[in-house]
């Protein structure tokens, strides 16, 4: 739970003539003490009036959509990956059973995900269709639930299929209509469908998992093929969708090639398989992938899911390292900082032997111990004066205020200049009536003094 400054010290505020004491009491927090307890709610600003999504509000803001207002959102710039988690219990950032994706676009802002045919940039963007199968953001539309379908196509059954014209409702907007191939832009033709598309003549026109469709009304579009080892019936015979994504007859000689589509092989089960791996699940190992040149799994990583537990897939080397931590609030122990984040990513030096992903404790002046301001007077920490300031609590049993020490607050921006566990407040008071100071000061500065 978030406590104002102002209303800790106007309950433990205390001043002598020789130095200036400050009590702060020891507020209870969320989680680890940095939480974000209502964080994501706030006062409706006064534009973006009328809103019903997200979009239609300023960057950093929202959509509260029984009040049609936009409110702040939940900051989603030290860890994207904590929006998978908005409208639980623990997370609430107003869209109930609605998957969210980190805006990074619009001011690192938890917001909901999108329907068919909304714009967008990214996958992540688009909400999963009635299908169940992802969907996917195809030509700046959001494309439901069957992979990726080309601008003008939807989802129907199942499947990638014409829509209507643009003259019909139902279709992407953006879409280009045409009646020949001249209306459209290079590489492009003219459906029968009435759209413009970058259509294919073979498979290898298309995206890997993807297949040339050669008939129906998808046809010269690059579509999902049929699932691997699938089992059907045409006209009575057994058919078996083989490796290229094409359905076959049956194989009976496992190793062989004879009946298989090219470059496949008769595996256990009647399917022909592609030779060696085609994908990164085919190497099931840690810290190997599939090298697509070769087709065969070799060591290191292409993706963070190639990796063991713990680790992280460096592009550059593809090779996997540790982890390390990701910023000093969700990897760091109290009195903490994160090496490579942070305070410490840009201007600041770590202390050696500490490198980038490492936690390290936080050292003097953080928490130093005080009896008077002299003792604060040479720190220096982004222009704001240092002084020396009482900690206070309330003793649970007694009621009665129990020091727990006198420290130096170190001057700060942001709550990125101090230690997890300790707070950058702006309004500590200063021994000038009326001036105050910002600087890092926390309760829990008692438990890891200098």
């Amino acid at each position: 739970m978030a406590v104002s400054f102002a209303a800790m010290r106007a309950a433990l505020l205390s001043l002598s003539l020789s130095s200036l004491f400050f009590a702060v009491g020891c507020p209870a927090v969320d989680g680890d003490g940095d939480g974000p307890a209502g964080e994501g709610e706030g006062e409706a600003t006064d534009v973006e009036l009328g809103c019903d999504a997200d979009d239609a509000c300023d960057d950093g803001l929202r959509c509260d959509i029984p009040s049609g207002k936009c409110r702040p959102g939940f900051d989603c710039a030290v860890n994207t990956t904590i929006c998978d988690f908005c409208g639980d219990s623990e997370v609430d950032c107003g869209f109930g059973s609605v998957d969210a994706f980190c805006d990074v676009d619009h001011g690192n802002v938890c917001r909901r995900t999108k329907g068919a045919c909304a714009v967008c940039s990214e996958d992540s963007e688009c909400r999963d269709g009635d299908t169940g199968l992802p969907s996917v953001c195809d030509g700046g539309f959001c494309a439901p639930g069957c992979g990726p379908c080309d601008v003008g196509f939807g989802c129907i059954d199942g499947g990638c299929a014409p829509l209507p014209n643009t003259t019909t409702s139902g279709t992407c907007d953006g879409a280009v209509a045409c009646s020949v191939d001249g209306d459209c832009s290079d590489g492009e033709t003219c459906s029968d469908a009435n759209v413009c598309l970058q259509l294919c003549e073979a498979d290898v026109d298309c995206a890997t998992g993807l297949i040339c469709q050669q008939g129906g009304p998808t046809r010269n579009t690059c579509v999902q093929g049929c699932p691997f080892g699938t089992r059907v019936e045409q006209d009575g015979v057994p058919k078996i969708c083989h490796g290229d994504g094409r359905f076959g007859d049956v194989c009976t000689t496992v190793g062989s090639t004879v009946g298989c589509p090219p470059s496949t092989e008769c595996i256990a089960g009647g399917a022909c398989d592609l030779a060696g791996c085609q994908s990164d699940a085919e190497c099931p190992l840690p810290r190997t992938y599939c090298d697509l040149e070769s087709a065969a799994c070799v060591n290191g990583c292409n993706d963070v899911a190639d990796c063991a537990a713990f680790e992280l897939c460096n592009l550059d080397t593809n090779a996997c390292q540790a982890q390390g931590c990701r910023s000093k609030n969700t990897s760091c122990n109290t009195g903490e900082f994160c090496c490579g984040e942070e305070l410490f990513s840009d201007d600041a030096t770590c202390p050696a032997p500490v490198v980038d992903g490492e936690c390290f404790q936080a050292k003097d002046p953080f928490c130093r111990a005080c009896e008077q301001d002299a003792d604060c007077a040479d720190i220096a920490s982004f222009g704001f004066a240092s002084y020396c300031y009482e900690l206070k609590r309330e003793d649970p049993g007694t009621g009665e205020e129990v020091s727990l020490g006198k420290f130096c607050s170190v001057g700060c921006r942001d709550n990125d200049d101090c230690p997890r566990g300790i707070r950058c407040y702006d309004d500590l008071p200063t021994p000038t009536e009326g001036e105050l100071t910002s600087g890092c000061l926390e309760a829990t500065c008692a438990g890891f003094a200098n």
